[in-house]
């Protein structure tokens, strides 16, 4: 059986590597990415299991991606984010999101996540 592939898409190099690292520890596959066009781009040919999605994205809006995953994907999608107001985890769970981590954080909680 193969390993669930987790999305990891943020734009800072030194949390997609943490997180990469952990999460392939652990047994999973991984596909990181630092743009949102580049990770949809990927979706086209790629269907991970799980999306680790941050809100703060250069190039697009976090929660808007975020919906649209779960309403096109199928995934389970976490966000991670640095946006630690009580308004910004309502939002984006109720746009979709199966959980919501906030920055900083240890990789075991995603892992266990």
């Amino acid at each position: 059986m193969t390993a669930p592939l987790v999305a990891i898409l943020d734009d800072e190099p030194q949390i997609r590597l943490m997180l990469s690292e952990a999460l392939q520890e652990a047994g999973f596959r991984t596909a990181t990415y630092a743009r949102a066009t580049e990770f949809e781009a990927a979706l086209q040919s790629t269907t991970p299991d799980v999306c680790l999605v941050d809100l703060g994205l250069p190039d697009r809006d976090g929660l808007a991606l975020v919906h649209r995953l779960a309403l096109e994907s199928g995934a389970a999608i976490i966000i991670i984010s640095g946006r630690a107001q009580v308004q910004d985890r309502v939002t984006g769970l109720e746009l979709g999101a199966d959980d919501y981590i906030i920055k900083p954080f240890d990789p075991a909680e995603v892992v266990a996540r």
